[in-house]
């Protein structure tokens, strides 16, 4: 849990501020008691107006005095939970940056998102109370319990009980809640993900019409979530009647005994008056304290829950080396790889060399691998056996932004951001003049976008497939690079279309290395080398003629397709 208190670093004058501020405000108030009683005891007792106006002149002043303190403490206990709940997200937002598709598998999105946000929030919330109530409570507590004593009376006896009876409720309502709270964040970890499911799933749940099952499926982890907080709400709605009773039946017994001494003459009016005030201080200043002690394990919760990605170590880490030459050469040299929890391998005992001005076309499959050997080329995974060669030199020796400075990649989902067409290019370049953009949605034959500042909706949900395609194959070919990567980037478009930016795209990417995953072989027809993957292997290369003479897969895919497109391959 230390990584948790690397925000407080840089903030010391913050603390000093705030502390100060209690102290200031604290002091007002242990003093206003005090100036009450003088006010009886010297003015209203003896109908002295000079004294009455004196004495309250000097308790007006107390006031202002513990108001300026709570609006310096208020102010920066604001500031500082704040920036520090800032400071954490930025933490934990970096580091989920670095994951590797491994460790993004081991916490789901759902409860990253919650736990960025929802966790982060309740942390700042118990730090606000915490830095007024933790400092504050003792302050006034400890104060009250020396102004009292001063006033020397017998009745000390009814705060000790007052207090013994506000604890033993606060213990006995946190006995029930505490154990609650982790259950509550992992229910909201279940809404979060049912969510996402849900509004990621619609276009298949309408088809197959499903929508009441989704719908009482959510409802029914809804419920749930409801349910418990409804719980815990129910135990924690009687502390606060508890303890304004408790306080008044204290301040009852208080004038009831107190009497018998201000009539004995053993205590004066106002000093009587003082002790209560002091009295009910003391005790809501404990109080105070212990609520603040049930609110810890729910920050306990929460910070473990978002120390948790603070200690995830990525498996990804930068090399020393940060100068590649240009178009170097890339070779996998026996690369398997299993994924975790898996239990056979993805891919196995690949070899292939990415050289500039070669275009090498991977088919096969769904689930050969061709995907997962794409990824390991800009090491979104790391081989589990093998080693992948730049030049010779172990890729993992370099620079995770040298190395991806030298590759684009249009992925097999194309992703899009919400924007406009421009903020979404300018990701592939971002100093690109409007002339190069439109030079590279020309390539791709964008032909939809009216103006570079069309909207893009969340996703690109405003676009077809084939035109996110389109436009994500656009934003890859925005500047020149080593290595071009097309993870069955041309899916969606219809053979005319691929054929035309396939030709548009091969004296721009010629001198470079070109890695193309397709399941149409009309996509990789024209690659130096095909490579043919089937469970993971490499079960046989060549160019197309070759293949189709030797791979008897290759030739099965091809016939079928060729039929489908009446010999248009």
């Amino acid at each position: 849990m230390m990584k948790l208190a690397i925000p407080f670093k840089g903030k010391i004058g913050q603390i000093i501020l705030i502390f100060a501020g209690l102290v200031i405000e604290a002091y007002g108030l242990l003093m206003v008691p005090q100036y009450t009683g003088r006010i009886i005891n010297e003015g209203i007792q003896y109908g002295n107006i000079n004294a009455i106006y004196s004495i309250g002149s000097m308790m007006i002043l107390m006031i202002a005095i513990s108001a300026a303190g709570q609006i310096l403490s208020s102010y920066f206990s604001a500031k500082f939970s704040t920036s520090y709940a800032r400071d954490l997200r930025e933490m934990t937002y970096e580091n989920v940056m670095k994951f590797s598709n491994n460790e993004l598998n081991r916490i789901s999105r759902a409860s990253l998102i919650t736990r960025i946000t929802n966790d982060i929030n309740q942390i700042e919330t118990i730090i606000l109370l915490g830095l007024t109530i933790v400092v504050f409570a003792p302050i006034l507590g400890i104060g009250s319990i020396i102004k009292a004593f001063e006033i020397k009376t017998d009745l000390s006896w009814i705060i000790v009980i007052a207090f013994v009876v506000i604890m033993i409720f606060l213990f006995a309502i946190g006995a029930k809640v505490l154990p609650k709270f982790n259950k509550l964040q992992e229910y909201m970890d279940g809404i979060n993900q049912n969510a996402r499911e849900i509004l990621i799933g619609m276009p298949v749940i309408k088809a197959f019409v499903r929508q009441d099952f989704e719908k009482e499926k959510f409802e029914k982890t809804n419920r749930k979530y409801l349910e418990l907080n409804l719980n815990i709400y129910r135990n924690l709605l009687p502390m606060q009647p508890l303890l304004i009773l408790t306080l008044n039946i204290m301040v009852v017994a208080i004038v009831y005994f107190g009497s018998y001494e201000v009539t004995s003459g053993l205590i004066l009016t106002g000093n009587l008056v003082s002790f209560i005030q002091y009295a009910t201080q003391i005790v809501v200043s404990f109080a105070m304290i212990g609520v603040f002690m049930i609110a810890i394990p729910r920050i306990v919760v929460s910070g473990r829950r978002v120390n948790e990605i603070l200690e995830i170590e990525p498996e990804i880490m930068d090399g020393d080396l940060s100068e590649i030459k240009d178009h170097p050469t890339i070779e996998f040299r026996n690369v398997s790889y299993i994924y975790p929890q898996s239990e056979s391998e993805s891919i196995r005992n690949i070899n292939l060399k990415l050289e500039a001005g070669k275009t090498i076309g991977i088919i096969g499959g769904t689930g050969s691998g061709k995907s997962t050997i794409i990824n390991m080329i800009p090491r979104f995974h790391d081989p589990t056996s093998g080693e992948i060669l730049i030049d010779g030199e172990n890729i993992k020796n370099f620079k995770l932004n040298s190395l991806r400075d030298k590759i684009s990649l249009a992925p097999q989902k194309s992703l899009l951001m919400e924007g406009t067409v421009k903020s979404n290019m300018i990701v592939g370049k971002h100093d690109a003049t409007d002339g190069e953009i439109e030079e590279a949605l020309g390539k791709v034959h964008v032909d939809f976008v009216e103006s570079l500042e069309d909207e893009v909706a969340q996703g690109g949900s405003n676009f077809s497939g084939g035109q996110k395609q389109r436009l994500s194959i656009a934003r890859a070919i925005m500047r020149p690079y080593d290595f071009y990567l097309f993870d069955d980037s041309f899916s969606a478009l219809d053979m005319n279309t691929e054929r035309i930016i396939m030709d548009n795209l091969k004296s721009d990417l010629k001198a470079s290395s070109v890695v193309i995953v397709s399941q149409r072989i009309s996509t990789i027809k024209d690659a130096d080398e095909i490579i043919v993957m089937d469970e993971g292997e490499i079960i046989d290369r060549g160019n197309h003629d070759e293949l189709y003479e030797s791979c008897d897969i290759y030739r099965e895919i091809f016939d079928t397709q060729s039929d489908v497109v009446g010999g248009g391959l």
